[in-house]
């Protein structure tokens, strides 16, 4: 059964939600869980028009570092510095642009 992107992005989105507050998850254990490529979920991510019904902050690479943050049409220094706020404000510390193992959910 081939899947529209329609529902590859709402699934995506949906799992977004579920993660729990003080946590974050990785491009790659989303891809696993829905059987996408991190990449695309990367993608689907960056086109998020709705960032405050859908925590795509809460997304980092599976190395611990924070990845990109898509503010409009933007993905520049500033957008990343949002990102660090979010992020510090649902209790996750940061070392540097790194997020502690503590903190992520590897497994979805």
């Amino acid at each position: 059964m081939e899947k529209t992107k329609g529902n590859e992005y709402q699934r995506v989105y949906s799992l977004l939600k579920s993660i729990p507050g003080g946590k974050v998850t990785t491009y790659g254990a989303i891809g696993k869980k829905l059987c996408i490529n991190p990449r695309f979920v990367g993608r689907i991510l960056s086109e998020n028009g709705h960032p405050k019904e859908y925590p795509c902050y809460k997304v980092i690479r599976s190395d611990g570092n924070l990845g990109g943050y898509t503010l409009g049409d933007a993905n520049d220094k500033n957008s990343i510095v949002i990102k660090k706020r979010k992020l510090m404000r649902d209790g996750i510390e940061l070392k540097g642009d790194k997020v502690p193992d503590r903190f992520i959910l590897r497994k979805l």
